[in-house]
């Protein structure tokens, strides 16, 4: 009988994994891909997670031709893991309808930032204008993102000879997605552990960061040519939702995309601490 076989395999194979035993070995940096032998887990620490979720993909799969459902997502996971690729995130993987990304190392919470501005405006710009043209949907492309960060284990796990895919456990990525489901349509919204740390730097990369330029031409962001008694904060802060699970008690949302005059610089500025050539 197919039950007595599956539950026979299912214990043998679990007795053997266990009889390996479990070992847990620390990392500075996310790997490309985690250990799949010996029982080895690696812990990250320090992890920065970015999740990008198409806002109202169950609408477009339900009210678009599956041509255009196909084609939105395609082009939304495409853009997506392009940008994290282009922003050095250590791995990217896609996720039902989300695309998440791993940052870690020096600055890597402020490259994730810039990462994220980033997405929330080409779709606005690229993505969306692109997916209109080339359909005869009435929906709009958009993207909510969330940010998290924290401590991750890692490991390949799957079917010898079959099939291995990287396990994630650990708070960051969860609690990214979870971030990404409640921002709304282009928004970004991060953990008040993240934005704590953000709102705690000092320098160009959280001037860059939180404060306005004041520009009325597509962001009023970034903090480089901020006039004197003039700044205005760009992130609203609010309480986190109690439904989801969340650890963390406050959220800080962002609107913003880059400004169209000195979105370059803002982003060189939090991706490097730098103006550009300097």
């Amino acid at each position: 009988m197919i039950l007595d076989e599956v539950t026979s395999d299912v214990s043998s194979q679990l007795t053997d994994q266990l009889a390996r035993g479990v070992r847990i070995e620390t990392r500075d940096r996310v790997p490309e891909t985690g250990p799949a032998n010996q029982g080895v887990w690696w812990r990250i620490t320090n992890v920065t997670a970015v999740f990008a979720d198409l806002k109202g993909s169950t609408k477009i799969s339900a009210e678009e031709s599956r041509r255009d459902a196909a084609v939105a997502y395609t082009l939304f996971t495409r853009a997506m893991s392009i940008i994290l690729d282009r922003f050095d995130a250590r791995y990217v993987d896609i996720q039902g309808d989300g695309v998440f990304g791993l940052f870690s190392g020096p600055g890597s919470r402020f490259l994730a930032a810039a990462c994220a501005v980033t997405m929330r405006t080409e779709v606005s710009r690229v993505v969306n204008p692109l997916f209109k043209r080339d359909t005869s949907a009435d929906s709009e492309l958009t993207v909510g993102i969330g940010i998290d960060e924290g401590t991750v284990l890692v490991r390949r796990l799957g079917l010898r000879n079959v099939k291995l895919n990287e396990v994630w456990a650990g708070k960051p990525v969860n609690m990214a997605a979870k971030l990404s489901s409640v921002a709304e349509q282009n928004q970004v919204v991060v953990s008040d552990r993240v934005f704590g740390q953000y709102r705690g730097s000092s320098g160009l990369r959280q001037r860059a960061l939180i404060w306005s330029c004041g520009c009325d031409n597509g962001r009023r962001g970034g903090g480089l040519a901020i006039p004197r008694g003039r700044t205005t904060n760009l992130w609203q802060e609010s309480p986190a939702p109690d439904d989801l699970g969340l650890d963390f008690f406050r959220i800080h949302r962002l609107n913003s995309p880059w400004c169209r005059t000195h979105g370059t610089e803002f982003c060189e500025a939090m991706v490097s601490g730098r103006k550009p050539g300097s």
